[in-house]
Parts: C-alpha cells; sequence; structure tokens
C-alpha cells in the first residue's frame, strides 16, 4: 500500500511541473538561479537536467510513435521500462535514448529490417 501512495504522490508531482522563473520587466537585476529556489525548481535547474517540458515533450512523441507503428514499438518501450511502472519514472538519459531507440525502430519499419538485426532488443538473462 505504501508503495502505491508513493507512485501516486510521485505521478502528482510530475504533473505539477516546474513553477517558472518570473522577473519585472524593465529591471536590471533578473533572478539569480541558486537563491531563492528550493525543491524541484532547483533540481530542474541542475546541469544536465531536463526541465518538465522537455521531458513532457519526449512523452509525447513516445506515445505517438507507439500509436503510428502499433505493438511492435511496445516490445522497445517495455524493455526500457522493465521494473518501472511506465516512462515517467525513467531517468533523463535513459528517457532520451528510448526516444531515440524508437526513432530508429521507425527508421526499421520502414526498411523492412527486424529489430533483431539493427539491436534494438536486448537479453535481460542472457
Amino acid at each position: 500500500m505504501d508503495k502505491l501512495a508513493e507512485l501516486i504522490a510521485l505521478r502528482a508531482q510530475r504533473k505539477m511541473g516546474v513553477k517558472p522563473q518570473l522577473a519585472v520587466v524593465g529591471s536590471a537585476k533578473q533572478p539569480d538561479s541558486k537563491q531563492g529556489q528550493t525543491g524541484a525548481a532547483a533540481e530542474a535547474q541542475k546541469p544536465g537536467r531536463m526541465d518538465y517540458l522537455y521531458r513532457e515533450s519526449h512523452f509525447r512523441m513516445i506515445r505517438h510513435i507507439r500509436r503510428r507503428w502499433g505493438c511492435s514499438m511496445q516490445v522497445i518501450i517495455d524493455q526500457a521500462c522493465f521494473g518501472l511502472a511506465g516512462i515517467e519514472q525513467l531517468p533523463d538519459e535513459q528517457l532520451i535514448q528510448l526516444h531515440k531507440d524508437l526513432e530508429r525502430a521507425q527508421e526499421c519499419m520502414r526498411d523492412g529490417v527486424s529489430f533483431e538485426d539493427a539491436g534494438l532488443l536486448k537479453n535481460r538473462y542472457g
């Protein structure tokens, strides 16, 4: 039950996103990215960390590719999300890699190349 509560809280936190940093127009002083930020806002500003909109864009594109090409793409998604509740729990690097793999899988489907031949399917236990 605690695991379910954690997953619900995590999903709610992702839906709320990062609050925008606003500056007064015409002000000579810009908000300092390191001062005044706590929690998710400070976390999103770390180097190499995607912000909420970038992550949502990747989610939308991944879902679009899945809808367009059907169940064959789901195998690649399931492989990337093994042990997780869904793509929302993927770290940034793995999310980007999944998006790249799906784009490569699209090319394979257009060219008639199997996913195994392209190296997109990996063995978990062997």
